[in-house]
């Protein structure tokens, strides 16, 4: 019997891409990139520089290392309008840059604006993402316009083109649960989610300590819910890309000396290895 010949086999599909944070790294752009590709990631993710000689330097960095990019952007400004017209003009920044961002991850929003704000700020980020082309999400996040799963899946329905980067840390902190009496708003935010922050929280903190010494159970929900998302950008003939994210005290646990009960570059190394063996 003769064997299959490669237009018969089954294409492999592409591992995700595993990104390193600049979070609690003290690097700046220049040297992130090559750090991410020593240390064995595909690329990083870090907030957008304000100052353009950092953006050239960004440049130069992911010309010479090859490095996947992600992009951070948010602004301080309490007004939403300027709050949503400062985060259009980083967007336009990047545009000009040239440079290959995978995503562009928005901060946007403030929980306590009204909830008719948050629905015009949707339709904004609908909007940046017609006229850019580019892959523009808003992260689930405390604080934020996607700050929890109730108030999320209203925004989320009501808006069908908006994308996200699931990081359900953060809603599973404001509800105190994992989530298992609001499927529907998990589930939604999985079929919308383009992007990954993968940090293992849990119902008292949005980051355990360590993710190798904890509740194995909850360890395992949020794999479940990554490789949702992981397997669905697959069938639709896209690379999955996943930010290994834990982060800097006070996000991690700290010992009395201040320092964190257990390094965080080691807890995302041991995500990028797992993420790796598992997708």
């Amino acid at each position: 019997m003769s064997r299959p010949g490669p237009s018969e086999r089954a294409a492999t599909p592409a591992p995700p891409l595993v990104l390193m944070p600049d979070w609690g790294s003290g690097l700046g752009p220049l040297e992130l990139p090559a750090a991410a590709v020593a240390a064995g990631y595909d690329g990083v993710e870090l907030w957008w520089p304000a100052c353009r000689r950092a953006q050239g330097d960004l440049a130069d960095a992911v010309a010479t290392t090859g490095a996947s990019l992600a992009l951070l952007v948010t602004s301080a400004a309490e007004d939403p309008g300027a709050h949503a017209d400062e985060i259009e003009q980083q967007i336009e920044e990047i545009d000009r840059s040239g440079l290959p961002a995978e995503h562009v991850t928005l901060h946007l929003g403030r929980d306590h604006w009204d909830v008719a704000v948050h629905h015009e700020l949707a339709e904004r980020v609908v909007g940046w993402r017609r006229r850019f082309g580019r892959s523009i999400l808003v992260e689930l996040h405390r604080g934020r316009m996607l700050h929890s799963a109730h108030h999320s899946l209203d925004l989320l329905a009501e808006h069908p083109e908006l994308r996200v980067t699931f990081d359900i840390s953060h809603w599973i902190v404001v509800a105190e649960s994992m989530l298992d009496d609001q499927p529907a708003a998990v589930d939604l935010a999985i079929e919308r989610a383009d992007h990954v922050h993968a940090r293992i929280g849990h119902p008292q903190g949005p980051q355990v300590a360590s993710p190798v010494a904890t509740d194995t159970a909850i360890v395992e929900r949020h794999f479940a819910w990554w490789g949702r998302i992981v397997d669905r950008i697959r069938s639709e003939g896209r690379r999955a890309s996943l930010l290994a994210e834990f982060g800097p005290v006070p996000y991690a646990p700290a010992r009395r000396d201040g320092g964190p009960v257990v390094d965080p570059a080691r807890s995302n190394r041991w995500i990028m290895g797992e993420v790796r063996r598992r997708y």
